[in-house]
């Protein structure tokens, strides 16, 4: 819907004013920083800042579990992402996975942050966190080897990490807004460490038989397969908490986030 409004041409003043006053008003809304939500913990940066951090974070992410429309953040469980892209192309796996329009159940409520180490003045955050169960479901497509067995096929896929020790590692930079310092991550590093993993792929082949084949392999062999693929779901899962964390770090001032 369009708003027109006439003005007379004896009027340019008042326009004036009038844009002056609607910037006025709205500037604020848009420029001010913003603080944590009330329901979230702080922590100051003493020596039980790490101890605090570790309950006040797994305080958080259940909070926001369900998101925060205010920051932009989506609901993290599940979680709804777009697309996967995972690639190994080293013996004695070349493979590539596209995975679609995938759900992530189950990362949040099982999760629990264990330790952090923190260097603030580096922006670096280093945490170990224990999660009980990733599913991940959705649309694959896949082509490659495996073990020097080929594979391909497209469908629907389960893949489920069981008991999974995850270090993250975030490496921050500073930046200045209207005078205010903030802190943005560049990296956010994972590493995953699951006890077991549970792969299942509808239609390899194209083929029932051989489908149902490949899927024993594949779960039979899943430590061999895993390892060389968690370094693309590492980078994958990277990026998205990387750009679901700036959604707060870049709205809210470090020394509101790190009470000093």
């Amino acid at each position: 819907m369009e708003l027109r409004m006439r003005f007379r041409q004896t009027q340019p003043m008042a326009v004036s004013l009038l844009v002056l006053a609607t910037v006025a008003m709205i500037m604020p809304v848009i420029c001010a920083a913003k603080d944590l939500p009330e329901s979230f913990d702080k922590c100051k940066r003493d020596s039980n800042f790490d101890k605090c951090l570790v309950d006040a974070v797994n305080k958080a992410i259940q909070i926001l579990k369900s998101g925060n429309k205010e920051f932009e953040v989506p609901a993290l469980e599940p979680l709804h992402v777009k697309s996967l892209v995972i690639d190994a192309g080293t013996a004695p796996i070349n493979l590539r996975q596209t995975l679609k329009n995938v759900m992530v159940t189950d990362m949040i409520s099982s999760s629990k942050i264990q330790r952090y180490r923190t260097d603030l003045d580096k922006y670096l955050i280093i945490c170990d966190s224990f999660t009980g169960r990733i599913q991940m479901l959705g649309d694959y497509e896949m082509s490659g080897r495996i073990l020097l067995l080929p594979i391909t096929g497209n469908g629907r896929a389960n893949i489920t990490l069981v008991n999974t020790k995850i270090e993250h590692r975030l490496i921050g930079e500073p930046f200045e807004k209207d005078g205010v310092q903030y802190m943005r991550l560049k990296e956010y590093r994972v590493s995953f460490d699951p006890k077991r993993v549970y792969m299942h792929f509808e239609n390899l082949f194209n083929d029932a038989t051989l489908s149902q084949t490949m899927n024993r392999f594949l779960n039979d062999n899943w430590e061999t397969v895993f390892n060389e693929l968690k370094v693309g779901y590492a980078k994958s899962f990277g990026k998205i908490f990387r750009e679901i964390s700036n959604r707060l770090f870049e709205k809210i001032p470090m020394d509101s986030i790190f009470l000093r």
